[in-house]
């Protein structure tokens, strides 16, 4: 009887470890991403991640997402809302993060930022 007993408890401390992870993640509790949700209106152009699409940042900023798409500059017509902007960088040449949260600060300031060429 000890025999069977002895790897009982063992068994039952892991089973509670799983399912709590398990219970929790499919509550949405648990996230291990590292990306966190895009709340509307709420976020700035420094928090534009490579992972998000062209829509979560238009709705992030609150704008519509033509005018993401114009900042873009896809002369191919390829990208679309639902396209992430790490996906991007293939298609549309010389596109980059860095500059798209620089030209959306512009577009969304209206004043342009100043560069390092003189005139």
């Amino acid at each position: 009887m000890k025999k069977k007993t002895r790897w009982l408890l063992p068994l039952l401390w892991v089973a509670v470890i799983f399912g709590t992870v398990g219970v929790t993640q499919a509550m949405g509790l648990w996230q291990t991403s590292g990306r966190e949700p895009v709340v509307a209106n709420q976020m700035t152009t420094a928090d534009i991640k490579g992972w998000m699409t062209v829509q979560q940042v238009a709705d992030g900023l609150g704008v519509d997402p033509t005018v993401v798409l114009g900042v873009i500059g896809d002369p191919t017509n390829t990208v679309t809302a639902s396209t992430a902007l790490k996906d991007i960088e293939p298609i549309v040449p010389d596109f980059s993060v860095v500059d798209l949260r620089t030209a959306l600060d512009e577009q969304l300031s209206g004043t342009p930022t100043p560069t390092d060429e003189s005139t």
